[in-house]
């Protein structure tokens, strides 16, 4: 059954039409925002004139260049993470015990907001960013003389406010997609002789942990060259606790789920050997035919019940997993040694 899923964003309709994948066209995303903001600010030096910045042209060049690479990565980890659902809901149709109408509301509630949440997010975000435009102490430093009059400023205000929406947007499609898949995970039927499909699971917590370091790698740029504003300093330390609960809160339905299954299947293989224990011990006469192998057979088998995980994540899952949070963390590390040391070099 292929799955056609028209999310409710707006945002997400180019990567729906286009067929691309999302990060391309997140790249496509940057370079279209460097180009508007060379438009409008070029426009702006022609019709107002050039303004006196409180830093020099290479920092507010590179300014601009994270602020577009970090409005495509956002926009692309969106896309990332709505396509990524689409194909775990397709694999788990098998273990779904909903008819196909009700699939196909499952398919299109598990990967998107309400319009009521969406709209929530949107006049969210737009305040978030435009109070972190306005009462940033280091932003305000750096942008308050300009004029409100002078389309910079309007473009500086719009790129904030665009920071906000998309973030909010992404955060709290995040925490929906999340407990979707908790609440779907106590669902599903549980197979103890083949679990691998459930690792659905833990590979939507990695594609979480994979778009959120990337989103805090794009912030952690802005501390080259000390362009980053003080709200900043709480972005990674958000951002990576939310990566790596991303990995766990997922399973956490599929883990009891597991659990319930070997519980069961550990209660009966218990009575079945009660039982043959007791037809084995009975006395018999010489003429009676031996016992088979039938408690030793279901001896093994419990032996194998126990040894099943309850956790839907292998081995692969949780070294890329710790491998990315260390690079998330990493480059917040980098940019901070990097920032020290083009400082020391200009004194």
């Amino acid at each position: 059954m292929t799955l056609v899923a028209r999310s409710s964003e707006w945002m997400m309709r180019p990567f729906e039409r286009s067929g691309l994948a999302p990060w391309w066209l997140g790249l496509a995303t940057t370079i279209s925002w460097l180009l508007f903001a060379a438009l409008v600010h070029g426009i702006a030096h022609l019709a107002v004139g050039p303004t006196e910045l409180p830093f020099g042209p290479v920092k507010f060049t590179w300014s601009i260049v994270v602020n577009g690479v970090l409005l495509g990565v956002m926009l692309a980890g969106h896309a990332y993470l709505h396509r990524g659902t689409i194909t775990d809901l397709e694999q788990l149709r098998p273990l779904l015990p909903e008819h196909d109408a009700a699939f196909a509301e499952l398919v299109d509630q598990v990967p998107n907001l309400s319009a009521s949440l969406l709209w929530l997010a949107t006049l969210g975000g737009m305040a978030g960013g435009l109070a972190v435009a306005t009462l940033d102490p280091t932003l305000r430093d750096l942008y308050d003389h300009i004029p409100f009059s002078d389309p910079r400023y309007l473009f500086y205000l719009i790129q904030n406010m665009a920071f906000g929406v998309l973030g909010t947007r992404l955060f709290m499609t995040e925490v929906h997609m999340t407990r979707a898949y908790a609440r779907l995970g106590e669902r599903v039927e549980v197979d103890l002789l083949d679990l691998s499909l459930l690792l659905v699971f833990a590979r939507k917590g990695l594609r979480s942990i994979v778009v959120w370091v990337l989103v805090s790698s794009a912030f952690s740029m802005f501390w080259v060259l000390d362009s980053a504003g003080q709200t900043n300093v709480v972005v990674p330390v958000s951002i990576l606790a939310l990566a790596t609960m991303a990995l766990v809160a997922p399973t956490l339905g599929v883990h009891h789920s597991i659990s319930r299954a070997k519980a069961s299947e550990l209660t009966l293989v218990h009575n079945a050997i009660r039982a043959e224990r007791a037809k084995t011990l009975a006395p018999r006469t010489v003429d009676e035919a031996a016992e088979d192998a039938r408690l030793g057979n279901l001896i093994q088998y419990q032996a194998f019940v126990k040894s099943v995980r309850e956790w839907p994540f292998d081995l692969s899952i949780v070294a890329r997993s710790a491998l990315l949070v260390l690079l998330g963390a990493g480059s917040w590390l980098g940019g901070a040694i990097v920032e020290r040391l083009l400082a020391a070099a200009l004194e």
